[in-house]
């Protein structure tokens, strides 16, 4: 039990570490890219080294979740990983909103959870019959939900992306100031 302490540890220094690098200017950039690529070539960020120390950054994490996993499980094989898994992971970042850490960890236990309680449902069976297999169903079910949620909130269930950066106070300023040129 003690390496789910040290995962749930190290997942706690990961949540720590990139809300620290959101704040810095590699994270500012990753922020403009992510919003809209031309404004910020425009700004003078290269683009393609940013992308890059974003993907490095995240293959460094997934390769610690990996190693994690490859104790946890002491074999690994291409065929531990199915293109359902994959399709899954995907969906819990669109769900839970791209940019947002809490709304990804909401979705996460939606998801997983949901996903595991259609294993069990005996409510199902008794109204559809004895033959009925909910697991058959669950991926009908999945997007189904999939489909509801993008129609319903189609930037994921946390929407509300707050940039990093803002300015602390507004300044009020006349329109005499704005005619001089003074003020925005």
């Amino acid at each position: 039990i003690y390496l789910y302490y040290i995962i749930f540890l190290l997942a706690i220094v990961t949540n720590l570490v990139t809300l620290r690098l959101r704040r810095l200017p590699v994270g500012r950039a990753w922020e403009a890219l992510r919003e809209d690529e031309i404004a910020c070539r425009s700004l003078g960020i290269n683009t393609t080294n940013t992308k890059l120390t974003a993907f490095a950054i995240g293959a460094m994490f997934g390769g610690f979740a990996g190693s994690f996993f490859a104790t946890r499980q002491g074999f690994i094989s291409p065929e531990s990983f199915t293109f359902l898994e994959s399709a899954i992971i995907l969906a819990i970042v669109v769900l839970g909103g791209l940019g947002s850490q809490l709304g990804v960890v909401i979705a996460a236990v939606v998801m997983i959870g949901g996903i595991e309680m259609l294993r069990n449902i005996g409510f199902l069976q008794a109204i559809f019959g004895s033959g009925f297999d909910p697991t058959q169903y669950r991926m009908l079910i999945f997007g189904l939900a999939m489909v509801g949620i993008m129609v319903w909130k189609p930037r994921g269930l946390i929407s509300s992306r707050e940039p990093t950066v803002v300015l602390k106070e507004k300044k009020k300023i006349g329109a005499d100031m704005v005619a001089q040129g003074e003020g925005h």
